[in-house]
């Protein structure tokens, strides 16, 4: 007689052999806690993926689960299944699925991105209007942290997390900016008139010199509306006595140094040393 574990192994098994249709990360992750002992909870990018926190497409792509065990219990040998043990784990439940909670997913995750990437997800904890977390506490969990792999890229990583970025770009836009020793432009930064009144909200900028950066996705090209909006908007900066450098993804290829070199001439031109 078939057990209630049986079954859902079986279940699980045949979302990931169903080749008419891939299973989601969610779907496998579904089937699977099923059979999952209490103890355990869904980690590293399968937890990221429940949670809906940035991860770079390769890790989204990635239908491997991961699940994590505290130390001392088995970790799951299964297809399918990449185990690992854990001193502490934080666990939230989320969309009826134990995974760990954003801070503790990002740390694990952490061997498996770029520093670019790492940074990224450290400033999509920091984002949004209700963020998870500040920068301050990203330095403060990083620093207690030793004898795990990738502690000396996290703690940088929190020193260069920032506040408020909407998007990966612009972390990524921002550390050329900042790795080729330009001075660090303001994430976000709210431009107003004269009478104080709100004018436009850039992704970075330098208001000693009233220059700004704008990333342009390929939204603001093939959206009419948003199109015109533009324009409306960058005429309006510009009367206010900024420079506007609008940036695409072209100019973010051969190492930035088309950004480069177009954020340097902005800034001579408005008087900034180099």
């Amino acid at each position: 007689m078939s057990t209630s574990h049986d079954r859902a192994t079986l279940s699980y098994r045949r979302l990931r052999a169903d080749g008419t249709r891939p299973a989601s990360v969610i779907e496998l992750a579904k089937a699977y806690s099923e059979r999952m002992p209490a103890a355990h909870a869904f980690s590293h990018a399968t937890a990221g993926i429940v949670q809906g926190l940035w991860l770079p497409h390769r890790l989204e792509a990635d239908r491997h689960l991961h699940v994590s065990v505290p130390a001392g219990a088995r970790a799951p040998q299964m297809l399918g299944i990449v185990g690992h043990k854990r001193d502490v784990l934080d666990i939230r439940r989320v969309g009826g699925l134990r995974v760990t909670s954003p801070l503790h997913t990002w740390i694990d995750v952490a061997p498996m991105l770029t520093r670019v990437e790492l940074v990224a997800a450290a400033d999509y904890l920091c984002g949004g209007r209700d963020p998870m977390h500040t920068p301050d506490e990203l330095c403060a969990v990083t620093a207690e942290l030793t004898g795990r792999r990738g502690c000396r890229a996290l703690r940088e990583a929190a020193s260069l997390a920032r506040a408020a970025v909407d998007s990966p770009q612009e972390t990524r836009t921002r550390l050329f900016i900042v790795d080729d020793g330009i001075p660090e432009p303001v994430v976000n930064f709210v431009i107003r008139d004269s009478d104080g009144y709100f004018v436009a909200r850039v992704d970075l900028a330098w208001p000693r010199f009233r220059v700004c950066v704008e990333y342009e996705g390929d939204g603001h090209r093939t959206d009419q509306k948003q199109f015109r909006k533009d324009i409306t908007r960058r005429e309006r900066v510009e009367d206010q006595n900024w420079r506007m450098v609008r940036i695409t993804d072209d100019d973010l290829t051969y190492g930035g140094q088309e950004l480069l070199r177009r954020v340097r001439a902005a800034l001579a031109n408005r008087g900034a040393r180099s």
